[in-house]
This record gives C-alpha cells, structure tokens and sequence, in this order.
C-alpha cells in the first residue's frame, strides 16, 4: 500500500477494535472465482458494536462494501478501494421466536436450509444457493419459484455513518435479483418468518434439488453460479416457465458452450456458468461475459444483463 493511501486510511487504530484488519488483502484468496486484486482494508469484525463503531469512523470519501461469501463477486484485477466487510462467526446466529427465525447475515445460505429443516421450518430452496443470508437479501436470491424476499419480514444492520438501524419489509422494495438497500448499509442480520413443514418432507426437497444441481451445475469448479440474470425475470429452475428466455437457453443456442478466453470457459455442463480453468485473470473472466452478451445480442437481440457484481478497478 503506497503511503497516500495509508494516510487517508489513517483513522483505523486497530488497538480500538477487536475484530481483524488486514492491509491490502488479495480477494483472490476468498473469491469463489479464484480472482481479483487486493482490498487496501479487509475488516473482520467481533460483534455489531464493533462494527458500528469501525463503520463510524471511515471518512465519507473511503468506500465501503460487505462482501460475504465472495460467491457471487467478480473482483477486478486492480483490486478494491476502501474497506471490505467480512461477516464471521459472531453473525451466524440463528433464533426463533414466535414462528419467525432471526438470521445472522454472516450465515451462510445452505446451512440455515439444513438447520430450520430440523426444527420442521422450511427454507428448503436456500440449501443450492451460494453466500451468505446478507448477501441473499441484497440479492433477493431465489430459485424453484422462491425468493428470500418473500420471507423477510425486516432487516437490521449499519448504515454508512455507523447508526444500527431496522428496516421493514416495506422499505426494501424486493424485486427479482435485487432489493432497494440504502446506499453503503451492511445488512447484519433479519427476521425472516418461514412456512412449517414436516422434517421428513423438507428434507426429501432438499435431497432432490442437491440432487439436481450436482447433476446440471458445474459445482465443483471455481465459479461465481449463475452468471446473468434470466431476461424474463423468473429463476431458471421454474420448469414449468419456456425455456425460450433463460439466460442458459439463449447462451447455448448462441453457440457458446465451451467458449473460452485465456484460462476462462463457459461452462460445458451449464453454459450460465463462467468457469476459472484455473489461473485465469478477472479481465479475462469479464471479457469472455461481455463476449457472451454480444454474442447473445447479435443472434437474438436480446440484452443479457449481469447477475454477478463486478467491483474494483482494473489493472493498468
């Protein structure tokens, strides 16, 4: 880190916190992709205070971004400026009351579907999607004609001066792949209320939908999932939709199973699905994207939008 940086980071006193600050830290390491440069501040914190307080002191110029799994990230070579927030342990709290469940953000998806399973509340189509419970609301993720939107009933976490606040379902404004968060809001936790179902019954949807990503998806490759949004605006495993305006569908018939650029494919298996080969550089993975939508625009005329977040700069 160049000593201009340092210095208009210089509000961090680590002896004030108890969570963990690295310095330009290489997202490459956590990112599901294998990709990206470093973040000038990467901070862990221990608790919600902890992180009010942290959020509290950042300058207004400083950019900050939660990152949670980084299952869903396309981080640039260049890397991030600013901080990133990584929601550990201590945001992983799971609680009922009342038939409602209180979610931790840092929770991660699939673990909360197995988890409720057993208390006979179900959440069952969280157990095939990647990241955190932060990240799907910011997201609104969803699939099998579901989505976290349509459970949530509010949302707590830090806003960009470091205030905890709680937003209502109302204020979120779900919609499909997104949710209207305030600018810079760190989502720490939520009140989700669940449908009740018998334990057996939940479990045998989650065995099937396991069953049939691992036979679609490419899982065990470095991936970030579904790479573009579905045009039609609906999840692409809703079977009884036409297969006519799913991203995949417009993809393969583009041609483009197999594409590649440099160490970056499109997946044979799943042609959604951006694939690192392994060593590839993030502009390659963004290159061969773009590839795809123009590819897809020339054939069809039909605009493939993003559905991961591309952040950061690119390299010089």
């Amino acid at each position: 880190m160049d000593m201009n940086k340092k210095s208009k980071l210089g509000f961090v006193d680590e002896n004030q916190f108890s969570g963990s600050i690295n310095y330009s830290f290489p997202l490459s390491k956590i990112s599901w992709l294998k990709v990206g440069g470093p973040v000038d501040i990467l901070f862990r914190p221990k608790n919600l205070d902890n992180l009010s307080r942290f959020v509290s002191l950042i300058p207004g110029e400083v950019d900050v971004m939660p990152i949670g799994a980084c299952s869903n990230l396309l981080v640039r070579d260049g890397g991030l400026s600013g901080v990133a927030v990584k929601l550990g342990g201590s945001f992983s709290e799971i609680e009922i009351k009342n038939n409602e469940v209180k979610l931790g953000a840092g929770n991660l998806s699939s673990n909360v579907a197995v988890n409720l399973s057993e208390l006979g509340y179900d959440l069952s189509f969280l157990r095939t999607i990647p990241g955190t419970i932060g990240g799907a609301i910011a997201m609104n993720a969803g699939c099998y004609g579901n989505y976290i939107g349509d459970y949530v009933r509010s949302v707590e976490g830090v806003d960009k001066s470091g205030k905890i606040i709680r937003l209502s379902r109302e204020n979120l404004k779900f919609e499909y792949r997104c949710s209207r968060l305030p600018n810079g809001f760190i989502v720490t936790s939520a009140i989700l209320k669940p449908k009740i179902e018998k334990k057996g019954a939940i479990e045998a949807k989650m065995k099937e939908m396991v069953s049939k990503r691992e036979e679609t998806q490419p899982i065990k490759k470095a991936t970030c999932g579904s790479t573009f949004k579905n045009p039609d605006g609906k999840s692409s495993l809703m079977l009884e939709d036409s297969i006519d305006f799913k991203a995949w569908s417009l993809i393969d018939r583009a041609g483009l199973r197999g594409k590649k650029i440099g160490k970056a494919m499109v997946s044979k298996k799943h042609p959604n699905f951006l694939i690192n080969l392994g060593g590839a550089t993030s502009e390659e993975m963004e290159s061969l994207g773009e590839y795809v939508r123009k590819s897809v625009y020339e054939k069809f005329k039909v605009s493939l939008d993003w559905e991961v977040i591309r952040v950061g700069r690119k390299s010089n």
